[in-house]
């Protein structure tokens, strides 16, 4: 009954001042509205009769102000009593809203009336609103008789709600007699009356229960109410029940908002369970805040917490969703906050990260950064010369209850040279020296309060070329008609890099992130890109030109030690051809894959590819490949396929679903299959 709002709103329109200038031709209204603008009147025929003092109208009678304008085959105006009676076929449009009505009755100076066998559609909700008659009661009050509503644009809806008797009081509540839902014509639900907020505000109150069956819980019934508590916080409180007697019991959950200012606001999630069939007591807590600081400064914070490293598995529903895929690729839940400040040139991050551990029964030996603090300078002119300088440099104190713990400074500061030879040829050198300091402190081997460094020099020359080509394309060729494009640039980008860093005994240094050992890199990489750049025909403002396709295809040569070796430890100094291929055929297909083969045997050690197909009617299919051999640790190999699709059957239905299988240990990781009804105002 929500919508009635939309029939009140412009109900109030049509009362308070738009229908008021309905008076003769050249006759200036403009005293008698409220509202603002010129107002012009058009008819067949328009009379005055001065002793009534009457304006009537008759024949095509046009009423227009702005983008809103009044037509009727009858109009008559009484300036005593500033009543204005509009009928026969009486059409009332404002921008893309219209209200038909067979009569109209205002009263300018109250501003109370009648509309007769009335239809109104709302645009921007895309709401159909019938009424035998509809009445300005009072100044907030309206009752509309024999009413119904629907999103539908049908003659015949597929569902509609209808009641016998509406009565709303705009910031109050509404009444409805007799209000009834209709399914595809059919009377599916009754009630005898029933009241409803019609407050703009938000509204304390029960919200609609969900009720549904899973294979993971059975039978669902999932209810809620809602707290408005203030305009700047509201709360949500959830009862769950999850299973029958044989399932996992009830649980309860909390949902608390808040926005203290513009520059603050933030959302807590905790949730219980009384688990049956787990045994056990199970709970979860997020927490998401954000606040801006005055000089820019920011503070932000990602908090979460499970009760067990089952959690995510049997509540997934609950966690956020970058929590969930944490909890799914990296089994760990991890929790931050972090603030800072972003300079121009430099930027200042401070942050503190917690990790809870899904794979271990005790989080005591987890690492964690408490805190980190790092400070960016971004490449800059080194003193006025052709050289720029930046900085990355971070602390960090890893701690941990047992286990090693340390103190680490990272200091790595770069010189680099970028040139350009004749538009064509692009050189960029660079080198840098990282500046690595720790203090090892808790659990032997490390002694309390010994420093240790680490020095490492890294250099990078890279000579790149672009050469290009564009091509014309009439609008009448194949290719034009296909992509909707009028010309194609193609791109060849040849490259050729060289890497170094030094070899240092890292060893004796703790192991913590990647950081922490920087492996020695004295190597040559080359290869190339190809682009398909192409310019849509018609201009507009997503007329800039658009990247259909990249193929890129390198290579990298060890000077240094080899990447592998073969089975009688002979070294392999050539990495893997890696390919990656971007491709966008036209708009109903796309790819994109990446492998890596071995020189030596042509093996393929990864593949990975993905490939989207839909069609005009919204038929979808996407295919991923992943298969990533490892010859070092079988168990660390990956190969399997994902399928999701959608496909339309008999309009409106539509089935959906995807599977994941792991072809490597012959698994079903995931199988999802739905039906959706899809119709123009409705799904389920």
């Amino acid at each position: 009954m929500r919508y009635s709002t939309f029939l009140v709103m412009v109900l109030s329109i049509v009362f308070v001042a738009h229908l008021s200038p309905a008076s003769g031709a050249n006759i200036d209204v403009q005293q008698m509205t409220r509202g603002g603008g010129p107002v012009e009147i058009e008819a067949d025929e328009l009379s005055f009769e001065k002793e009534e003092q009457r304006y009537e109208g008759h024949g095509q009678v046009e009423v227009t102000r702005g983008d809103l304008s009044l037509k009727a085959d009858h109009a008559r105006l009484s300036m005593a009593t500033k009543d204005v009676t509009a009928w026969g076929n009486v059409v009332l449009r404002e921008g893309e809203d219209v209200l038909e009505c067979e009569r109209l009755e205002v009263n300018l100076d109250t501003r109370l009336g009648k509309v007769y066998r009335a239809r109104l559609f709302v645009k921007d909700q895309n709401v159909h609103i019938t009424g035998r008659e509809a009445e300005k009661l009072g100044e907030n009050r309206y009752r509309v008789r024999e009413g119904t509503m629907t999103t539908c644009d049908d003659e015949h809806p597929p569902w509609k709600i209808a009641v016998k008797e509406l009565e709303v009081t705009l910031g109050g509540s509404g009444i409805a007699k007799g209000p009834v839902f209709y399914l595809e014509g059919i009377p599916i639900l009754y009630f005898p009356v029933a009241v409803f907020s019609v407050s703009n505000e938000r509204q304390t109150g029960f919200l609609l229960p969900n009720v549904g069956y899973s294979n993971k819980f059975g039978p669902e019934v999932r209810t809620a109410f809602y707290w408005a508590m203030a305009k700047n916080m509201d709360a949500t409180f959830y009862f769950d029940r999850l299973g029958d007697n044989r399932g996992r019991g009830w649980q309860e959950g909390l949902e608390y908002r808040y926005a203290f200012t513009k520059d603050s606001r933030g959302k807590a999630n905790v949730y219980y369970s009384d688990d049956q069939v787990y045994g056990e007591d199970r709970y979860s807590a997020f927490y998401k805040h954000q606040q801006r600081f005055p000089s820019d400064f920011y503070l932000k914070s990602d908090l979460n917490y499970v009760s067990d490293n089952d959690y995510p598995r049997d509540f997934d529903q609950n966690l956020p969703e970058g929590t969930s895929i944490d909890a799914r690729s990296l089994k760990q839940v991890r929790s931050v906050v972090f603030g800072g400040k972003n300079w121009e040139h430099f930027s200042f991050l401070a942050e503190g990260m917690a990790f809870q551990n899904l794979t271990l029964t005790s989080n005591d030996e987890t690492v964690q950064k408490l805190p980190q603090v790092s400070f960016f300078a971004q490449p800059q002119s080194f003193l006025g010369s052709p050289l720029f300088l930046d900085l990355s440099s971070s602390y960090v104190n890893f701690w941990r209850e047992q286990g090693a713990k340390a103190h680490r400074v990272d200091l790595f500061p770069r010189l680099s040279y970028p040139l350009r030879v004749l538009d064509v040829l692009k050189f960029q050198s660079e080198a840098g020296l990282r500046e690595t300091v720790y203090r090892p402190y808790g659990d032997p081997p490390y002694q309390e309060n010994e420093w240790k460094s680490r020095e490492i020099p890294e250099a990078t020359v890279q000579l790149s070329a672009e050469f290009y080509r564009v091509y014309d394309t009439s609008a009448s060729s194949s290719i034009s008609s296909l992509f909707n494009v009028a010309k194609w640039m193609h791109t060849v980008e040849p490259l050729v890099a060289y890497r170094y860093s030094d070899r240092v005994d890292q060893d004796e240094f703790p192991l913590f992130d990647d950081i922490d050992r920087i492996p020695y890199t004295n190597d040559i990489t080359y290869g190339f890109a190809q682009r398909l750049v192409g310019k849509p025909l018609r201009e507009g403002v997503e007329s800039g030109p658009r990247e259909y396709g990249k193929l890129k295809i390198f290579q990298s040569y060890s000077l240094g030690d080899p990447y592998d070796r073969d089975e009688n430890g002979k070294g392999r100094y050539f990495s893997n051809v890696i390919a990656e291929l971007w491709w966008r055929f036209n708009p109903y297909v796309s790819a994109h894959g990446d492998i890596g083969i071995s020189p030596y045997d042509g093996n393929v050690r990864r593949f990975d590819g993905v490939i989207t197909l839909r069609d005009r009617r919204n038929d979808a299919l996407q295919v991923e490949y992943h298969n990533t051999k490892d010859r070092i640790n079988a168990q660390n190999s990956i190969n399997g396929i994902n399928l999701t699709g959608r496909l339309k059957t008999i309009n409106p239905l539509y089935l959906h679903g995807s599977i994941r299988y792991n072809l490597k240990d012959s698994v079903w990781v995931d199988k999802l299959v739905g039906l959706e009804y899809q119709a123009q105002c409705w799904s389920l």
